[in-house]
């Protein structure tokens, strides 16, 4: 598998494996979820997105949201065809990696309340919840992870 940073010409290939990784969310959460309705023409020009790629094969999606005092894993995303390879515990590696490197001691992210599989999945990766956001139509549980 490798990793590297995506153009415009790999957007219709985000979308689709967004939409597939996602859409399984939807029947827990109730609402869309916000990754897989973003407009990834502006996802791309404002934050960086990394592709994980077995030879011609999409298998992961990650995006990262830096700004001067925070750092963001914005979405991350595994092709189901790839599930059980290993793929998130690699992109998250390396959104750690990615944030070290920019100089930031902290990784952020936030994610659906009702994902309880996921929210473990974070917590066992040495997230901690820091608080919950209530939006309209659904509640956020944002995360962090001290880096140092």
């Amino acid at each position: 598998m490798s990793l590297r940073r995506a153009s415009t010409d790999d957007i219709p290939a985000i979308v689709a494996l967004t939409e597939a990784a996602y859409l399984p969310n939807e029947s827990v959460i109730g609402v869309p979820s916000l990754p897989r309705i973003a407009d990834y023409t502006k996802v791309l020009a404002e934050h960086e997105i990394w592709l994980a790629e077995t030879g011609a094969e999409l298998d992961g999606v990650l995006v990262l949201e830096e700004e001067p005092a925070k750092f963001t894993l914005w979405s991350i995303a595994v092709a189901p065809a790839a599930a059980g390879r290993k793929i998130g515990s690699t992109l998250m590696n390396f959104a750690e990696e990615r944030a070290r490197a920019l100089g930031h001691d902290a990784v952020h992210l936030y994610t659906h309340a009702r994902l309880a599989e996921r929210i473990g999945w974070y917590e066992r990766l040495g997230y901690q919840t820091t608080h919950f956001e209530d939006l309209p139509d659904r509640r956020l549980i944002h995360m962090r992870k001290n880096l140092r």
